[in-house]
């Protein structure tokens, strides 16, 4: 039965990518990270200007990951096509326009600060109980777990600034997901979970290198150079 209703899909995929235009069909996670890997190219020479060079790695770490993703997202807008036509926002609604990144400043309003005061969060354990709760298909387990680790690393708001937006990011799919596929068993008559499913683990996945995005930066965070957290926007709770 699961298998006839993903079927039937089949079609609609095939008639939504020859005829993008004809459906306006809305390529939501590709305009994203088309836009934030812009903003990161226009923003690494200036980093590098106030560094002295040495957010260069950081910079470069930011857009390879974000030049790795824009070869795989292309296929996640083409399977929302569907849905979308169906009335489903499914990653329209799951991630934040680039539009709303914070402004470049050259310097962190607060000044500096100690190095000391910066932990790197135990990702492996993080991404296992992520990934526990993904498994039991526990979504809103798993946006309240999200939840209390972006609050945990809210105490010290100039450290850990990616596996933060990475988490509001998982925080905020995981709480969609089952409205999603309310939406789309009712208009379509099949589920949006392998869908969302797909992104969120892929999500879960980019902590382990947000983490050493992280720990690069904290030298310069520390000094007062907002380089990271002043390049995402903030992801709510829907």
């Amino acid at each position: 039965m699961f298998l006839k209703r993903v079927l039937r899909l089949v079609p609609m995929i095939l008639l939504s990518v020859f005829f993008v235009e004809t459906v306006q069909a809305r390529a939501c996670l590709t305009d994203h990270i088309r836009d934030a890997l812009k903003i990161n190219k226009e923003r690494a020479p200036h980093y590098a200007r106030l560094s002295q060079g040495r957010s260069a790695e950081i910079s470069k770490r930011l857009i390879s990951m974000e030049r790795k993703l824009s070869f795989i997202v292309p296929f996640a807008d083409a399977w929302a096509i569907p849905y979308h036509m169906a009335g489903v926002n499914i990653l329209c609604d799951d991630f934040i326009d680039m539009a709303y990144t914070p402004k470049f400043r050259s310097q962190n309003p607060e000044g500096a600060d100690s190095i000391l005061n910066f932990r790197r969060p135990n990702v492996e354990t993080i991404k296992a109980r992520l990934f526990e709760l993904y498994k039991a298909k526990d979504y809103q387990g798993l946006a309240y777990y999200a939840d209390h680790k972006i609050h945990e690393l809210e105490s010290v708001p100039r450290y850990n600034c990616m596996v933060r937006h990475v988490l509001e990011s998982i925080r905020r799919m995981a709480a969609l997901a089952p409205l999603h596929d309310q939406k789309a068993r009712h208009s379509l008559g099949v589920s949006s979970l392998f869908l969302s499913r797909t992104v969120l683990r892929s999500h879960i996945l980019l902590l382990d290198e947000s983490t050493l995005i992280d720990t690069l930066a904290a030298p310069l965070q520390s000094e007062g150079l907002p380089i990271v957290c002043q390049d995402v926007p903030a992801i709510p709770w829907p």
